[in-house]
């Protein structure tokens, strides 16, 4: 959620600067209002001071008769009523002034004779500003519940997803979404998932297909080898005279022998080389350097497998030694721990799985280890080869790639992989090694 934080700060600063807008706007047209009333009680008062204190009364009702100053000074700005009040009256009808009332004197020779009381509408700017900010501050909080749930119903699900489509494509193991009767990725998550389901398929028929092939032409060029090197002999023999009756190599037969000769170690090449292209093409990765923290790492292993460790009752734990930055390629190391996690937990005897990240001065140390069935020592050189299966994995689903492809792609990034059985936690370990 701390992500999403500075969404609602920016969201306050925008309600606060229209607040304060609407506070000057509201505070400027009232300041223009007062001096729109000044000057108009200053010009009455002015026309009232030069009549006879007894015709002021007409004066004065005339001159409201016959002017328009609504359109000089605006509506709200000109008086309900104004009213003369004589200087020596004992009583009059203001005794007590209203909020919206003014009173403007009127003087002759430096004495006071009488007052003009001008009645106004009240002018009630602190009443408007309030309401005002109050509107501002609904829509504040409004605006507030409406990006937490988006947040929470739309961006943070999305966020979460987002990541799985590359990892799919990337034929990296990824457990199934939840399924979800969320409106808004209810559907998306079971399409997900089919589409996961279908790639899974087809990944393994193509791995078997794979299988099939590297199986083939390792048949064929083993076959071939040993006519090749059959035919090398004999024309080594013929090189050396063997056949002949003298024993005198004769110069045309070694020529020829040697030709021979030549074209057998062209075929060999060939036949290695096709095996080493086969080989390669089963496991394809580029590594992709940056720089990230190994807590990374730490955070993708418990969001992946902590649901479903839990489900199938493993307990796992992860020690984090080092915690500082890595340069490396973060797909790569992350595609080698999820084979070895998900061995870890085919073959686990569901005592547990230990996971644990450390440094030293050489490089990075990634370690795994589960006291699930065994391997045999006599098997350990044979665990990396590509389709090769331990004669534990009998009953265990998997096409004999998964190590292959970890050692694979721990060599791409300079480093390798070791397998160990601890004895005194009857544990197997796969130790992953990166350099600086």
């Amino acid at each position: 959620m701390r992500k999403y934080i500075g969404k609602y700060i920016l969201l306050f600063v925008i309600c606060l600067a229209i607040g304060v807008s609407v506070y000057c706007f509201i505070a400027s047209s009232n300041k223009k209002s007062e001096g729109q009333r000044n000057t108009l009680m200053n010009r009455v008062a002015n026309e009232m001071s030069s009549k006879d204190i007894g015709d002021i009364e007409t004066s004065l009702a005339e001159l409201i008769n016959n002017n328009d100053w609504a359109k000089e000074y605006g509506r709200d700005n000109i008086p309900a009523d104004i009213v003369f009040v004589r200087s020596d009256a004992e009583e009059g009808p203001y005794a007590q002034l209203g909020d919206g009332d003014s009173v403007w004197s009127l003087s002759k020779d430096g004495t006071v004779y009488g007052f003009l009381v001008f009645s106004f509408k009240e002018n009630s700017m602190e009443r408007t500003i309030a309401i005002c900010e109050a509107v501002v501050a609904a829509c504040f909080i409004v605006s507030v519940l409406f990006f937490i749930y988006i947040d929470r119903k739309v961006i943070m699900p999305f966020n979460r997803l987002s990541d799985y489509p590359e990892r799919i494509a990337k034929n990296e193991n990824a457990d199934a979404l939840p399924e979800s009767k969320d409106k808004y990725f209810g559907k998306y998550i079971w399409g997900m998932n089919m589409l996961r389901d279908r790639l899974s398929g087809d990944n393994r028929k193509l791995r078997q297909l794979e299988k099939e092939q590297l199986t083939l032409v390792s048949t064929i060029a083993h076959g071939i080898k040993t006519p090749v090197a059959n035919i090398k002999l004999y024309s080594e023999a013929i090189k050396s005279g063997l056949y002949r009756e003298d024993g005198t190599p004769d110069p045309k037969d070694a020529e020829v022998a040697s030709k021979i000769t030549k074209n057998a170690d062209d075929i060999t090449d060939l036949v290695k080389e096709l095996l080493e292209s086969a080989s390669k093409g089963v496991v394809v990765f580029e590594p992709r350097i940056e720089t990230f923290y190994l807590t990374e790492i730490e955070e993708f292993i418990k969001r992946e497998y902590d649901n479903r460790l839990n489900v199938l009752r493993i307990p796992y734990k992860i020690d984090m030694k080092s915690r500082v930055m890595i340069t490396s390629d973060k797909t790569g190391i992350i595609r080698i721990l999820v084979q070895l996690l998900d061995n870890a937990i085919k073959y686990s005897d569901g005592r547990g799985i230990n996971i644990t990240v450390d440094k030293n001065e050489d490089g990075y140390i990634f370690s795994v280890r589960d006291t699930g069935s065994r391997i045999p020592e006599s098997e350990m050189p044979y665990v990396f080869n590509s389709f090769w299966r331990g004669s534990n994995a009998d009953d265990v689903e998997g096409n004999g790639l998964g190590l292959y492809e970890a050692q694979f792609i721990a060599r791409k990034l300079g480093g390798d992989i070791a397998v160990r059985y601890l004895e005194e936690t009857e544990e197997t370990e796969f130790e992953v090694f990166l350099p600086l």
